[in-house]
Parts: C-alpha cells; sequence; structure tokens
C-alpha cells in the first residue's frame, strides 16, 4: 500500500503544479497591471491642479443637481391678503391699518387734487430706531394702481410728525398722500400696500444696518371714508 500511495503522488503532483501554474502567472499578470495603473492615475492627477478639481467636481454635481431640478429659480413668496385690523409684520415692522379716508381740494397753486389719508397702527420690531418716512417704512406704502405724491407721517395723538419709530413703541399714525382729483372716490375699495424688506448689516468699507430689496409684503383692502371737511386741508 505504502508503494501504491507514493506512486499516486508521483503521478498526480507534476500535473497539478503545472495546473496551477499558468493561474498564478495570470493573477500576477492582473495584479501588475492594476499597479501600473494606479501609478499612471496617481501620477496624472498630480500633475492637475486642485482647483481644478474641485471645479471639476462642482460642476458634475451642479450638473446632476440640476438634472433633478434641485436648482430651478424658486418662486418669490405672495404678498398675504389681509384684511382691515389684522396685523402683519414685515420690515421688522408691525403694522395695521384702520382706516382711509379722501377728500380736502387742495387750493393753489395745484388745483383738481385731493388728499387720501390712511391710519395704521405701527410697532417698530427692531432693536434700533426706523426713519418713519424711509422706504422701508411708511415711505414704502402705497396704494396699488394709484399715483401717490409724498408722504407725510404725523402721530394721531398730537398731531407730530414721525421723525423716528422707536423699539417696541407702539404709534398710531397718519399717513397723508396728495392725489390726482377722481383717482379715488368715497366707498372706493382700495387695496393698501404694506412693505417688507430683507436687512442687511454692512461690513469693511460699508459700516450700519441696511434695508434692501424693497417689496410688497402684504395688501390690505379697505374702503374708503369721506374725509371730515375739518379735518381736510
Amino acid at each position: 500500500m505504502g508503494e501504491n500511495d507514493e506512486a499516486d503522488a508521483d503521478a498526480t503532483g507534476p500535473a497539478d503544479a503545472d495546473a496551477a501554474g499558468p493561474a498564478d502567472a495570470d493573477a500576477a499578470g492582473r495584479a501588475e497591471s492594476e499597479a501600473r495603473l494606479t501609478s499612471w492615475v496617481r501620477k496624472t492627477t498630480d500633475k492637475v491642479p486642485t482647483g481644478w478639481i474641485i471645479t471639476g467636481a462642482g460642476a458634475i454635481l451642479l450638473g446632476a443637481t440640476a438634472a433633478f431640478g434641485g436648482l430651478g429659480p424658486q418662486p418669490e413668496p405672495k404678498p398675504a391678503e389681509i384684511s382691515i385690523g389684522e396685523h402683519y409684520v414685515g420690515s421688522e415692522l408691525d403694522m395695521s391699518v384702520v382706516s382711509a379716508a379722501v377728500g380736502g381740494e387742495i387750493s393753489d397753486p395745484d388745483d383738481g387734487l385731493r388728499t387720501l389719508e390712511v391710519v395704521m397702527d405701527v410697532t417698530n420690531e427692531y432693536t434700533e430706531p426706523r426713519l418713519g418716512r424711509s422706504p422701508h417704512t411708511m415711505g414704502g406704502v402705497g396704494v396699488e394702481g394709484v399715483t401717490l405724491d409724498g408722504v407725510d407721517v404725523e402721530r394721531v395723538a398730537d398731531d407730530s410728525g414721525v421723525l423716528y419709530f422707536q423699539p417696541d413703541v407702539p404709534t398710531r399714525v397718519r399717513l397723508t398722500w396728495t392725489i390726482e382729483e377722481g383717482d379715488v372716490n368715497p366707498g372706493d375699495e382700495i387695496r393698501i400696500i404694506l412693505p417688507d424688506s430683507t436687512r442687511f448689516q454692512g461690513s469693511f468699507v460699508t459700516r450700519g444696518t441696511y434695508w434692501d430689496d424693497i417689496r410688497p409684503g402684504a395688501y390690505v383692502t379697505v374702503q374708503v371714508d369721506e374725509l371730515p371737511a375739518e379735518d381736510a386741508p
């Protein structure tokens, strides 16, 4: 039996070695090819500026995102539609329309003009005083479809002019404009525009607080009263 086992071993050993030889050679060849490819890629990327790589990767990412609509233009939020007496917070002001009235012919030299008056409650929610007639405060209040000529802002309590809105101080104000006769009549419904804006903090060259991107924030539908004669200019 021992001789037979040795014979079998002698018979199979060389064949197995011959079969394993080509497989090992193929594996070694593949490993060598992969090593050469890896080395070439590394050398190539080393020659490419890092900024190009980042830019290229960013372009691929943006392209993929855009393909799925991820960077499409976002719709602007529509202005709110509120009623008289409702509060709207825009441009960091809490605003509520109380009433609107028209009347009082303006005397010479401007014939054919009337006064439009809007009464509002306003509270400055920012931490610093705000100018009363700036475009981002009462200067931004308007009437849809009506051309307004300037604005005067007065306190209802004492008819004093509003230079600033102090922080967290509720103030009832009277806004008045000069309009063309017939643009707004008693009994009409008008849409008062309340402003919104974005606050920016300046740095480096520019300093201070800035309000930009002024836009309609809310519409208030109001029926116009007739301004009593004693209140007309």
